[in-house]
């Protein structure tokens, strides 16, 4: 059996969970039984897991539009690919649709969240690739039950029996060094700051409860801040108290260990990987009472209504001011990290490709 993966993802990703997510899986799969459609990436995990069997993009900093162009460049070679027909089973990993015309496969996709059909970060081209795409596939991938609930909910035609839900895994860390990346204490936000991650709330609250904590920072990763963020930090006086950290995978980890605590505040996500990264790196977990979350932390997190700053605040508050409880949350997440493995993760999916024969 092989399984080709097209390039959608590694060309619009350097870093990011659902691109870490595929390499994850792919790098677990016996030896000649995928392959990689791609023309160009710089992506953070095909390189580090030994995958990348692409051309480096010759300009390696980020700038405006750089995925889009990385996705218009791997398209054809996809479209070649499908066309040799080379391969027993199709994994899409965004939502453009190559028509049958094209691929005549069992195809199989992953669906991570429905962040495009609300509010939070609504886009109506998305969602047409999103039908298309569902419409197509043989099997869907849900990465967590929550997400296979408002799957069925938002796309009625979904045959549920093709819906599979298979959870993301969690590796013991790897550290090269045991130097801390910050000297100064500090709580952890990792990932995008848009509108549905709630950073601006999680920014208020950690106004609200700084001055009880001299010295205490926020360290945020994937890009710098903006003119804006910036402007709205220095009114609340907290501008000189947040910092961004360019985090690969070793330097993350090193974050997660070292770190007061993780604060995911986020009102919606599809599964939440950050946590699982915090648990088994010994970080306690604060994190918003919606969503996934519950089933991904379980017991083994410190939840806040994440509409309100007060509740965030106090949250954080009550891990810093008890080490009692927050070495409880450790123990508690290193013990529920066990119950997640990338290897689960790709054997799972080799049974859904297996079932497609």
């Amino acid at each position: 059996m092989k399984v080709l993966f097209d390039h959608q993802i590694f060309a619009q990703q350097r870093y990011g969970g659902v691109s870490k997510y595929f390499a994850e899986v792919i790098r677990r799969m016996p030896a000649g039984s995928w392959k990689i459609s791609n023309a160009f990436s710089d992506n953070h995990y095909l390189e580090e897991f030994g995958l990348a069997r692409t051309h480096p993009f010759p300009i390696k900093r980020d700038f405006p539009g750089k995925g889009r162009i990385l996705n218009y460049l791997g398209m054809p070679v996809s479209i070649v690919d499908i066309v040799r027909n080379d391969f027993d089973v199709f994994h899409q990993t965004n939502f453009h649709y190559y028509s049958d015309t094209f691929l005549r496969k069992p195809m199989v996709t992953t669906y991570h969240d429905v962040n495009f059909l609300t509010g939070f970060n609504r886009n109506e081209r998305m969602i047409r690739l999103q039908t298309r795409s569902l419409r197509r596939a043989d099997h869907v991938v849900a990465v967590s039950e929550n997400t296979r609930k408002d799957l069925l909910e938002y796309f009625s035609f979904v045959d549920p029996a093709k819906v599979t839900v298979i959870h993301h895994g969690i590796d013991a860390p790897y550290y090269a060094t045991a130097d801390r990346v910050c000297e100064y204490p500090y709580i952890l936000f990792v990932g995008m700051r848009h509108m549905f991650k709630n950073f601006r709330r999680f920014a208020e609250a950690f106004a609200l409860m700084a001055p009880k904590y001299p010295g205490l920072k926020v360290v945020c990763t994937r890009y710098g801040f903006s003119a804006e963020e910036r402007e709205f930090f220095r009114k609340l006086g907290i501008e000189e108290r947040m910092e961004v950290v360019e985090a690969p995978e070793e330097t993350l980890n090193r974050l997660y260990r070292d770190a007061e605590m993780f604060v995911f505040p986020s009102l919606y996500e599809g599964f939440g990987m950050p946590i699982l990264e915090a648990m088994v790196n010994g970080c306690p977990v604060a994190l918003a009472d919606a969503s996934c979350f519950p089933e991904i932390a379980g017991d083994a997190g410190a939840y806040f209504e994440p509409e309100s700053i007060d509740s965030i605040a106090t949250t954080m508050s009550g891990i810093l001011d008890d080490t009692a409880y927050r070495d409880s949350l450790i123990a508690r997440g290193r013990q529920r990290s066990r119950l997640f493995s990338w290897q689960h993760t790709a054997d799972a999916h080799m049974a859904v490709y297996q079932s497609l024969l």
